[in-house]
């Protein structure tokens, strides 16, 4: 699962966190399990994400991540379900 990250507003850590608490929105007035397993694993992702990202780092070493600078950001699993950030389609080191 990949989520798209729109930083052309502010942050990382911000727009994670404002599709986090809309997710959790989504989940509450959905009423079919299908479409409450994608909503689950979406919201396990970004609090993965949220709890483990050091964001101060991030947005010292990486000006797309303060948005700053326009770029594709996205969030994405590992292969063994680790968050991780990549930027124009290449992995950073986000711990």
């Amino acid at each position: 699962m990949n989520i798209k990250l729109n930083l052309s507003r502010h942050c990382v850590e911000t727009e994670m966190k404002r599709q986090y608490n809309k997710t959790i929105s989504t989940y509450f007035k959905k009423k079919t399990s299908d479409d409450k397993q994608s909503l689950e694993t979406r919201i396990d992702l970004l609090q993965q994400g949220l709890e483990t990202f050091d964001f101060n780092r991030l947005r010292n070493q990486y000006p797309e991540l303060r948005g700053e600078v326009a770029a594709d950001v996205e969030l994405s699993a590992t292969d063994d379900q680790k968050p991780q950030i990549l930027i124009n389609g290449r992995v950073i080191d986000a711990y």
